[in-house]
Order: structure tokens, then sequence, then C-alpha cells
């Protein structure tokens, strides 16, 4: 399974990307020249996420919080984030 979504990860203001679910993780790719090297590439294995959620409001868009059990919190404006829920809980089981 690969899906792919149009997304910003918000850190240091609002960075665009995309997230990618992919059969063993999930991956944020920004190509922004001046983005720290930890969020340019984020993979995040399957095993390795504890809970999503819905964050504040960012530019009046629901935000998606994803934490991880090593204690790290992402936060992403994930478009079509219906999608991406089903998608995720899927992987997630």
């Amino acid at each position: 399974m690969k899906e792919c979504f149009i997304a910003s990860i918000c850190v240091h203001g609002v960075q665009g990307g995309a997230v990618y679910l992919v059969d063993d993780g999930f991956f944020f790719r920004c190509q922004k020249a001046t983005m720290e090297a930890e969020y340019k590439n984020l993979r995040i294995p399957y095993e390795n996420i504890k809970t999503i959620f819905e964050g504040k409001r960012v530019l009046l868009i629901p935000t998606t919080v994803l934490e991880t059990r090593d204690g790290m919190t992402y936060r992403f404006l994930i478009f079509n984030r219906k999608k991406f829920k089903r998608c995720i809980q899927q992987q997630l089981g």
C-alpha cells in the first residue's frame, strides 16, 4: 500500500511537503532547502506511533498531531484528513 497526501509540518511556521503512508511506516518529505534535516525526510515506523489526534487549528484548518512512543510530537496540516485517518487506522490496526 502507498498513499500520498499533500501536507505541511508545523515547525518554525508551516512547511509544505507530502505525507506518504507505505507498508512499513509514515513518511513526511519536504524539499525546502532551509528545513532542518530531522524534519526534511521524517520517517516513523507504524510500531513507533503512540497516538494520532486532532489538534489546534492553524489557518482555520484542524491539525493532526502524531505522538511517538519515544516522546516526540509532530503537528501536521493534512489535506483530505478523512481519507488519511481511514488509511492510517488500517495500518495501525
